[in-house]
C-alpha cells in the first residue's frame, strides 16, 4: 500500500513539474546539437579490400584453411608495422604533399577481417575524407608491393579501392541528439525530485491530522483572483444600493414630518 502511495505521489510531482522536465529536455537537445555540429571535428572514414592467395598444395585440408586465416594477424602486423608505415608516409608527401609520420599512419589505420574469409579491409579514419582515401589506397598498393618480398603468397589482389565518402562517420548527428535529449529529461527528473523534497508546505488537510496529530477546527476556501476580483466589482453597487435606500428612507420621514405638522 506505502509503495502504491509512494508512486502515485512520485507521478504528481513529475506531472506538477512536466514544464520543467520538458525544458530540460529540450535545453540538452540544444547543447548537443551545438557539439554534434558546431564543435566536434567530423571525421570520414574510407577502406580497401584486398585478398592475399597463398600458395596451393596437392591436397587441401582443414588446417591450410585454418593456416590462411591466421595469416591475415600477420598481414595487419605488417600494415601497422614500419616497413609499410614509413615508406607510406614517404609516398603521400611525394605526391598528395601530405606531411604525415610512421606513428601518425599507425594511429589512424586499422585492418579488420571478414568473417570467415581470406578478404581484409584496410581502413583509415580521417578529419578528410579524401585523405583518408588516399591514405588507404597508398597503404593497400605499399602492401602489395612489399608483402610479396617477405611472406610466401602467390598473388595479392586489391579488389576494391577506397572511395571517398561525403558521410562523417563521427559524429552520429542521430545519436548525439538523442543522448542529449535522454540526458536532459534525466536532468529534468531529478530537479522535479529535488524540488518536491525541498518544498515543507502542507498540501493535504489530512497531512495536519495524520503526520501532526491536530484538529481541524474549519476550512477558509481558496478563492481564484476571477472570483476576486467578481466580489470586488459587487461590493460597490451593494453600498450603493444602501445609500440609495438610506435616502428614500429619510425623504418619506421628511414628508411624514410635513403632513402631521399641516394636521
Amino acid at each position: 500500500m506505502e509503495q502504491t502511495i509512494s508512486i502515485k505521489q512520485l507521478l504528481d510531482i513529475l506531472k506538477k513539474r512536466l514544464g520543467l522536465i520538458i525544458l530540460m529536455g529540450v535545453i540538452g537537445v540544444l547543447i548537443s546539437g551545438i557539439f554534434a555540429f558546431f564543435i566536434l571535428t567530423p571525421k570520414y572514414s574510407s577502406q580497401a579490400q584486398l585478398v592475399v592467395t597463398l600458395p596451393q598444395t596437392e591436397t587441401t585440408n582443414a588446417n591450410d584453411v585454418t593456416t590462411n586465416l591466421q595469416m591475415i594477424n600477420t598481414y595487419k602486423d605488417i600494415i601497422t608495422g614500419d616497413l609499410v608505415t614509413k615508406e607510406t608516409a614517404e609516398k603521400l608527401n611525394a605526391e598528395y604533399g601530405m606531411n604525415l609520420t610512421a606513428h601518425d599512419l599507425k594511429e589512424i589505420i586499422q585492418v579488420e577481417q571478414n568473417q570467415n574469409s581470406q578478404m581484409f579491409s584496410i581502413i583509415v579514419t580521417d578529419t578528410s575524407s579524401r585523405d583518408a582515401t588516399n591514405i588507404a589506397n597508398v597503404t593497400a598498393e605499399i602492401f602489395q608491393t612489399n608483402a610479396k618480398n617477405v611472406l610466401n603468397v602467390d598473388r595479392i589482389s586489391i579488389i576494391s579501392e577506397a572511395v571517398a565518402s561525403s558521410e562523417p562517420v563521427f559524429p552520429n548527428k542521430k545519436l548525439t541528439l538523442a543522448v542529449g535529449l535522454f540526458l536532459g529529461l534525466i536532468v529534468g527528473i531529478f530537479l522535479a525530485l529535488v524540488f518536491a523534497l525541498l518544498d515543507r508546505t502542507v498540501k493535504e488537510s489530512k497531512t495536519l491530522t495524520d503526520d501532526f496529530g491536530l484538529t481541524i477546527l474549519g476550512n477558509i476556501p481558496a478563492m481564484t483572483q476571477k472570483e476576486l476580483n467578481a466580489k470586488i466589482r459587487r461590493q460597490p453597487s451593494a453600498t450603493t444600493q444602501s445609500k440609495t435606500v438610506s435616502t428614500e428612507t429619510k425623504t418619506k420621514a421628511a414628508a411624514e414630518r410635513r403632513r402631521r405638522n399641516r394636521v
